[in-house]
């Protein structure tokens, strides 16, 4: 489950771009969990330095049965420039809410998962850091997956 959101966010290169995000470097944006901060810098589980614009993403079981497993995803999504947040934000609207029509989205079949639906639950929260100066915002998705 949470490499398949990995993957699924890895394989959309309009979202890579925006994040300047590569995986087979050492610019990695997009990752699980929370950053952890070291000497007032921030890093993320490989220990590498985060700069702007990065996303962080969480994903909790809602309910599990058989056939689908109900999950809530939270993304974070910290950036430096507040235009660039707003284009992360939509980008990620157009990837997670299925009932946007939108017809560049990566395969919503990830290896032996599938997702079956994504919707935007909450727009979640917006924050300034006035001593970072740094944007953040949260997102917050309901996603069933089979398999």
């Amino acid at each position: 489950m949470i490499t398949t959101i990995y993957q699924y966010l890895n394989a959309d290169n309009k979202l890579c771009q925006l994040l300047n995000h590569n995986q087979y470097e050492d610019s990695l944006k997009i990752f699980f969990g929370r950053p952890s901060t070291n000497n007032k810098k921030q890093l993320n589980e490989k220990g590498s330095f985060i700069d702007y614009p990065y996303l962080v993403y969480n994903i909790v079981p809602f309910s599990q049965n058989e056939v689908t497993n109900d999950n809530r995803l939270q993304i974070t999504v910290v950036t430096d420039n507040e235009l660039k947040l707003n284009d992360i934000n939509n980008r990620l609207i157009e990837l997670l809410d299925f009932k946007k029509n939108v017809t560049d989205r990566p395969s919503n079949r990830i290896a032996d998962q599938v997702i079956l639906n994504s919707q935007l639950m909450t727009g979640g929260s917006f924050f300034y850091h006035k001593n970072e100066q740094v944007f953040e915002q949260i997102k917050y998705f309901l996603v069933k997956m089979k398999g």
